[in-house]
């Protein structure tokens, strides 16, 4: 094995877990950093764990010491105050690792942001994104910005998977407006390959990841449901409504089901790049090799994240 190390953080996790899977495959020596309590560990203890501890910069440096790139995966999807959860505190965070890998003299950061945060600076997922790229850039260290669209694929295809579920189990999907605005689907293998690719050079350089295929939302709803073999009523429905809607199912549910942010995000064109692709596999493709057995069970995201304080 290459005795270049490589720094993930939250490999136990979604994309970092498929960074850490290609990293591993390539020869290179990978380390993860994390809080995530009671994951799985899908390495077979080929990645070496350190926790991932804010409090303590003189650790987290020392956890960063030696490695050629810092793939940086943190970031919260919501605020969540009793989850401790928010996105001003993991903007600061963001800060703290970039920080603590100059500090390191970790060669190289790859960050995840999000396709288009600048263009909606008044949520605080978006704008804590903004913040932490321009803290990146003027950090002093070579660094590049990965900006994915909505990812699939890979397993946990929360997104996906919860939206096959609904339109299994229940007879009417409430759509947010028509339904009219793009969408482009990212698998989350080609999202590491991306992130890896740009982790090998020495530029800085900002990049959005998007799939090969840009659909219309309701027609990407209709992918999904054909590809499970169901006939559902999609309904058009304010984007107010369909959030009240999402909130009442959550307390059932016990998860966030949907945010503001993310409807407003979705219904803007957001999730969809304007750049050339650099995405390989299909949507369509892979919907109709796994149609099957998507949405049989709900995937509890909030759940899903415990983390130790």
């Amino acid at each position: 094995m290459s005795e270049e190390l490589h720094v993930v953080t939250g490999a136990f996790g979604y994309t970092g877990r498929w960074i850490a899977h290609q990293l591993l495959d390539e020869g290179k020596k990978v380390r993860t950093l994390t809080n995530a309590i009671g994951r799985d560990d899908p390495f077979d203890g080929r990645v070496e764990v350190h926790p991932l501890d804010f409090q303590d910069r003189g650790a987290l440096v020392e956890s960063l010491r030696g490695a050629d790139v810092l793939y940086n995966t943190y970031w919260v999807r919501y605020n969540h105050h009793s989850k401790q959860f928010d996105h001003e505190i993991a903007t600061e965070n963001c800060k703290l690792i970039f920080e603590a890998a100059k500090e390191a003299g970790v060669r190289r950061v790859v960050h995840f942001s999000v396709a288009h945060p600048e263009q909606a600076p008044e949520w605080s997922y978006f704008r804590g994104k903004v913040i932490s790229e321009k803290v990146l850039r003027e950090c002093g260290i070579s660094y590049a910005i990965v900006r994915p669209t909505v990812l699939f694929g890979g397993g946990r295809n929360v997104l996906v998977n919860n939206i096959a579920w609904m339109l299994r189990y229940i007879p009417v999907f409430g759509m947010f407006g028509w339904g009219d605005y793009p969408i482009q689907p990212v698998h989350v293998r080609d999202v590491a390959r991306i992130a890896i690719d740009l982790g090998a050079r020495d530029d800085d350089i900002t990049r959005d990841a998007a799939g090969p295929e840009t659909f219309v939302y309701k027609d990407f709803i209709k992918l999904i449901a054909r590809s499970i073999g169901v006939r559902r009523l999609i309904l058009p429905m304010p984007a107010i409504m369909a959030w009240m809607a999402g909130r009442v199912m959550g307390v059932f549910l016990k998860d966030m089901v949907i945010t503001r942010g993310e409807i407003r995000g979705l219904m803007q064109g957001l999730v969809a790049s304007d750049e050339e692709s650099l995405g390989r596999i299909e949507f369509s493709e892979w919907i109709a090799e796994n149609g099957a057995d998507l949405g049989r069970s709900y995937h509890n995201d909030l759940e899903e994240r415990e983390y130790r304080t």
